[in-house]
């Protein structure tokens, strides 16, 4: 049975808030969180000045600015207009009412790249058919997925592809019985579209590497 959010993942977001109050962030976005589970990810003092680095829209504006400036486009201010719209589905499934209530209190306000790297952790944990939705799904979901974190980590001068080869090593998916395992492998290519597509449609980004995604399901 599905028990929901664990303890210490409450933690980790109440981290990421008060980390964006203290460098003075007016959201909290995808790179507090990462920097949040330093202790999991590591690279602690790189990612804090890497973070600082970010502009005030977020390290998701950041990869954005910078993949449209090769084609020389300039979004200027509309990049915190997008962070700002309403999502046209629920970000979380239903029932997961304690994250919910989470973001809606969150001070600085989550950005849409953290509430969909939050919901995607959790999706990500029930696919695996997980216990608990724990620290490390989310780990897991920044780094599989987020650009904001693609571009904080290359910025820290942090391997991305290692670092996802570390995590999914250390934090593999449940192998409790065979029945558990081939009824995840049955339904891994529908929960890994819905994961993506949740993902992308929230954000308006393209995940970083979707291809990812079933490995960390299936293990």
């Amino acid at each position: 049975m599905f028990r929901g959010d664990h303890p210490e993942l409450g933690r980790a977001v109440g981290r990421a808030l008060s980390l964006a109050r203290e460098l003075g962030h007016p959201r909290t976005g995808s790179e507090h969180l990462l920097l949040a589970l330093a202790d999991l990810t590591g690279h602690g003092d790189a990612l804090r000045a890497a973070v600082r680095e970010a502009p005030v829209d977020g390290a998701g504006a950041a990869a954005d600015r910078e993949t449209l400036a090769v084609l020389g486009v300039d979004l200027g201010d509309l990049l915190d207009v997008v962070d700002r719209l309403p999502a046209r589905e629920p970000l979380l499934p239903l029932g997961a009412r304690e994250a919910r209530e989470r973001c809606a209190r969150a001070d600085p306000p989550l950005g849409l790249d953290a509430q969909a790297a939050l919901a995607a952790s959790l999706r990500l944990a029930l696919a695996r058919r997980e216990r608990e939705h724990r620290r490390e799904h989310l780990a897991l979901a920044l780094v599989a997925l987020d650009p904001g974190v693609a571009w904080l980590l290359a910025t820290a001068r942090v391997d991305r592809a290692a670092l996802l080869a570390d995590l999914a090593t250390r934090f593999p998916p449940p192998r409790r019985n065979p029945l558990l395992r081939a009824e995840r492998r049955l339904g891994h290519g529908a929960r890994h579209r819905d994961l993506v597509r949740r993902y992308e449609r929230t954000t308006g980004r393209e995940v970083v590497s979707a291809l990812a995604v079933p490995a960390l399901i299936l293990g």
